[in-house]
């Protein structure tokens, strides 16, 4: 007696569909589909150190403190 040999066609189709994804990206056709890139850009004005933030938050608690 012969053991037949069955293949889910969820999982027959599924492969299909990932190997074609795959292969679209390779091609280019989603190109950058699946990238996230962000580009930025910082001016040294917009740095602030550690030193900076806490003297204005100092400064901007005793301003609190002395307006009560």
């Amino acid at each position: 007696m012969e053991t037949s040999h069955h293949i889910s066609f969820a999982i027959l189709t599924f492969t299909v569909l990932a190997a074609g994804a795959l292969l679209l990206e390779h091609t280019g056709f989603f190109a950058g589909a699946f990238r996230t890139e962000i580009l930025a850009r910082v001016d040294a004005g917009d740095v602030v150190s550690v030193g900076e933030a806490v003297t204005a938050r100092n400064v901007d608690a005793s301003d609190k403190s002395s307006a009560r």
